[in-house]
């Protein structure tokens, strides 16, 4: 395999520099950004910083921002005009009294991850594909309206068609405008290649990205055989302007944006950890100007490998993310996250959704299956998924 896109975008931007020289040059300029322009910055950082980093040792020193830093003190953490925010994105939360958290972003920003979408699909689609985008696209910034302006500078057709509520319209638009590949929810996307199928509607597939939950193995393993397709994954949050990493062709974990974030994955008790070792993922932005996050908590659980993927000589890979750090239940003397039961009911060949309940120490689940489906006309929206880890809202 030749060099991963990616490769060749990062590098473009180091100028010249190795990525860790470049890594470090971009969290000094965020560093003195965020303490210039920001009130919450400079309120954060008093004590710990004196306007000067020397080394990655010196950076993480620095305290973390959490979600509810973003609930209580979003406006404040802004570094430009509230005049120069093009679009602001809204998420329920279960923070404090439920309030909602807002993420911030110039046009400027947005370019960054429309940029990265450029390279980054490349990975999986050329300018020969036919493009379907089963996500949100009408509203300008939205994440479907990014990739949609991220495709087109490759030059492959693109079509948007958004959220699936008629899977067989979905297929007979994949037939009619000759769609090779296209991005969705994995659940929106299996219930599509399923159902589908069972309408009589043979469709095939070069390549699917699935993006914006957990991806199960075992989803990935049935639109494989189902539409005779590789499998891309796509690992990002709002937090990250959408965009935060993709597979490569070898489907081995994530390569991140390495020119526009800077990651760590840090100990329970908030030490860096080096690549092979577990812990949550932490991510710096190295390019933003509207509202910048340092040392941000994700919630999710991963790692880096320690190897690097084979397209590439530099590039790092992240391994899959897979679940949170926190909402785990115990049942028994195990402890289960919603990805393992994901595993479980998507490994039933006639599953395409479930929902799950906990209460008072019992269990009980609502399956729907393709027969359920087809034989009583039962709505095809996606059932809303109770998410164990429900601290997940990105």
């Amino acid at each position: 395999m030749g060099q991963n896109p990616l490769e060749g975008w990062i590098f473009g931007k180091t100028d010249g520099k190795s990525i860790r020289e470049y890594q470090l040059e971009k969290l000094k300029e965020t560093l003195r950004l965020v303490s210039d322009k920001s009130v919450f910055y400079k309120k954060l950082y008093s004590g710990f910083y004196n306007g000067a980093i020397g080394s990655f040792a010196d950076f993480e020193k620095l305290p973390f921002v959490t979600a509810e830093d973003i609930i209580q003190s979003g406006l404040q953490m802004l570094c430009v005009s509230p005049n120069e925010i093009e679009r602001i994105v809204t998420l329920k939360t279960s923070g404090t009294e439920g309030a909602p958290k807002k993420v911030y972003f110039t046009a400027a920003d947005q370019e960054l991850t429309i940029d990265f979408f450029n390279f980054g699909m490349r990975c999986i689609i050329d300018k020969n594909d036919n493009f379907m985008i089963l996500l949100p696209y009408k509203t300008p910034g939205s994440v479907g309206d990014l990739l949609k302006l991220g495709l087109e500078r490759i030059g492959c057709g693109v079509y948007p068609y958004g959220i699936v509520g008629d899977n067989r319209d979905a297929g007979e638009f994949i037939l009619r405008n000759r769609i090779t590949s296209l991005v969705g929810t994995p659940v929106q996307v299996l219930k599509l290649a399923e159902l589908t199928k069972a309408q009589g509607l043979n469709l095939e597939l070069s390549s699917v990205l699935l993006t914006a939950d957990y991806v199960p193995d075992a989803i990935a393993k049935r639109l494989s055989s189902l539409w005779k397709c590789k499998v891309f994954e796509h690992y990002g949050m709002t937090e990250m302007c959408f965009g935060g990493g993709v597979y490569c062709g070898r489907l081995a974990g994530y390569h991140v944006r390495e020119a526009d974030l800077y990651f760590e994955i840090i100990s329970d008790n908030g030490e860096a950890l080096p690549d092979g070792e577990y812990g949550e993922i932490v991510f710096t932005t190295l390019t933003r100007t509207g509202m910048p996050l340092v040392r941000y908590r994700t919630g999710d659980y991963g790692r880096f490998k320690k190897e690097r993927c084979d397209c590439s000589g530099e590039l790092r890979l992240m391994e899959k993310v897979r679940r949170r750090i926190d909402g785990g239940i115990s049942l028994g003397n195990k402890e289960f996250y919603i990805s393992d039961f994901d595993e479980m009911m998507f490994s039933c060949d006639k599953i395409v959704d479930y929902d799950i309940t906990f209460r008072s120490g019992k269990i009980n689940i609502e399956i729907q299956t393709t027969d359920n489906i087809m034989e009583n006309n039962v709505s095809q929206e996606r059932l809303t998924k109770r998410r164990i880890d429900s601290a997940n809202n990105a």
